[in-house]
């Protein structure tokens, strides 16, 4: 029996409806409030098991929001249990040993008639299917009154902290600059970011947070601090490296001078206020006012810079950031990794140097845990001073491993987290990301750039840009998302490509010195493509202005980007957009539509 009051109503709904919904993409993940995707695979198979069982399982809060495609259910509370129900109809885990049997209903049928969706065996008795799927799981859905309202109600519902961590407490729909800061830079480091904070459910296993024995997402070892030995696996499920990024942020945001405390974090987030009349009484409000005076985006992309750059360094080591500190490898490192971090932070961003010798700056950090940096033991309340005293420390022993930089470029052209991210993101938005391995035909080993190739390239990106304004497409050459191709570009050119995720970075640097003698040259030639395309001023200029050379562990990359303008973008005369992989060209009859679709988003 459904019950309601004042917009809330309270009802019972079978998985088989609940997978019909999934499927039309009704369900809809907030990432600024929402928890990561981070449930093993046992705890997801513990979870059908109490639903196989016919047991009570808890109430799956629901938000209805409105959005550019109409009505949709926003998840506030049952991210994790909703994933589970679907990722076990699709397959992607076992119950009792056995799969669920895809012709127990209808649109699993069709999927599987369609070869969408691909049985595994042994499969699961039907009948025990038939009962899953006509369980009734509790939903509670109310409706939105704007984003502080679904904010408010998420808080409330975990003010406990039963269900969440401390820090994913704090940053649960905060909207200060402080918390975009560090939930961005979390999300880059880990892999899981996405180019918007809203996606469908469906979308959300492509960046989740997996253990060994799921066949999807980011797999939890492969992550920067815990493939160091910085914070473990459970600690990364608790947020304790946003943690240690939101130390971080503050520390250079605040000009230093502040101890480190959960109940400092409470404070810099709002959370609660200090009671003894201290400097910290609106420790909050006072670093919103240092980021605006920084500005929002030099705070991130210093932040993030410097990250690149010890990860690089780190990389090129040979050791995990762990074993190069320790000479026997230490259990919880995290504060050492602020040392390190914020000594060469002072150097890069406050002393305005560049890494002059590499190789010597390996040499001194490697061991520095053991003979540099000391540290007290324990406790959860760290010291400015000790923790300025050991910064200071490391500072002098590394200073001369960097000096005055040769350019005076702002971009500081290496961000190779921000280039990991655009990988990551394609997998959520696959409209607005495409993938060239290069220009040059493997095969036929052709010594001239494919015009016909570069030209589907300059048309697709007009129809990423046609196909939701304000929107930014990009194509990338240089990565390969088939090890096949990878292999032949290898045997080519006899380069190594860097596997991440699932993608294969290639670089261009094989075809570009073999035909062009280097990559400046290959990269003017590019520009000079460009301006012989049939677009339209606006957009030749967009795109001329948005190529970028990345360096990648490296390999060079090249990024053509292109954003939405005011009005649709034309090529060769023609209106485009882009579903997937697949260009459309957009008929006469419905150019009304298009335009009124930029026409409504000028507003």
């Amino acid at each position: 029996m459904e019950k309601s009051t004042t917009g809330l109503s309270i009802k019972g709904e079978s998985i088989q409806s609940l997978y019909g919904s999934y499927l039309s993409g009704t369900f809809l993940v907030n990432r600024r409030y929402q928890r990561k995707l981070i449930w093993t695979v046992e705890e997801k198979r513990s979870f059908l098991d109490s639903i196989a069982k016919d047991y009570p399982v808890p109430l799956i809060l629901l938000a209805e929001v409105g959005t550019d495609l109409g009505r949709r259910l926003e998840i506030i509370d049952g991210m994790q249990r909703m994933n589970a129900i679907m990722s076990f109809i699709g397959q992607e885990f076992d119950l009792e040993g056995s799969y669920f049997d895809l012709d127990t209903m209808a649109d699993t049928k069709l999927l599987k008639d369609q070869n969408k969706l691909t049985q595994k065996q042994p499969v699961l008795d039907r009948s025990k299917c038939a009962s899953i799927v006509r369980y009734q799981v509790p939903l509670s859905i109310f409706q939105e009154t704007g984003n502080s309202h679904v904010d408010e109600v998420f808080r409330r519902l975990n003010s406990g902290g039963r269900k969440l961590s401390k820090q994913e407490l704090r940053q649960a729909g905060t909207t200060s600059k402080f918390a975009s800061i560090v939930r961005k830079i979390s999300s880059n480091i880990r892999g899981d970011s996405s180019a918007s904070d809203t996606l469908n459910l469906s979308a959300m296993k492509n960046i989740s947070i997996t253990n060994k024995n799921l066949n999807y997402g980011i797999p939890v070892e492969e992550i920067f601090w815990v493939k160091n030995s910085i914070i473990t696996k459970e600690a990364l499920r608790q947020s304790q490296d946003e943690e240690v990024i939101a130390d971080i942020v503050a520390w250079v945001a605040m000009d230093k001078g502040i101890r480190s405390s959960s109940d400092i974090l409470d404070q810099l987030y709002g959370f609660k206020e200090s009671t003894n009349g201290d400097s910290e009484s609106s420790l909050s409000s006072t670093l919103e006012m240092q980021i605006q005076k920084i500005n929002e985006d030099v705070v991130l992309t210093n932040v993030q810079f410097v990250l690149d750059e010890l990860i690089r360094v780190v990389g090129n080591s040979g050791k995990s950031f762990n074993s190069l500190l320790f000479r026997n490898q230490q259990a919880k490192i995290s504060r050492y990794f602020q040392i390190v971090y914020l000594a060469i932070y002072s150097l890069l961003i406050d002393d305005g140097c560049e890494i002059v010798d590499e190789k010597m700056l390996i040499q001194h950090l490697d061991g520095a845990g053991d003979k540099t940096i000391k540290l007290s033991a324990g406790g959860g309340n760290w010291s400015a001073k000790e923790k300025q005293t050991q910064v200071d420390a490391l500072y002098g022993v590394i200073r001369n491993c960097f000096g005055r930089p040769k350019s005076n470029d702002p971009a500081r052209n290496q961000w190779i987290t921000r280039f990991e991210n655009i990988l990551m993101q394609s997998s959520t938005e696959q409209n607005l990301y495409d993938f060239k391995i290069g220009l040059h035909d493997l095969k036929e080993n052709s010594n001239s750039i494919n015009r016909r190739t570069f030209s589907k390239i300059i048309k697709t990106l007009t129809a990423m840009a046609n196909t939701f304004p304000r929107s930014t497409g990009y194509c990338i050459l240089g990565v390969s998302d088939s090890k096949e191709s990878s292999e032949i570009h290898k045997e080519t050119y006899g380069s190594e490509p860097i596997k991440y995720s699932s993608f294969y970075v290639t670089g261009v640097d094989g075809e570009a010195n073999r035909y062009h003698n280097d990559i400046d040259k290959y990269f003017t030639k590019l520009v000079q493509f460009i301006d012989k395309e049939p677009l339209a001023q606006r957009d030749k200029d967009n795109i001329s202005r948005n190529i970028t050379t990345v360096r990648y562990f490296g390999k060079s990359v090249i990024i053509l980007k292109i954003e939405s303008g005011d009005s649709p973008a034309v090529y060769d005369d023609k209106y485009y957009v882009r579903h997937g992989s697949n260009i459309t060209e957009i008929e006469p009859a419905n150019f009304g539509d298009l335009f009124s679709r930029f026409h409504e988003n000028s507003k």
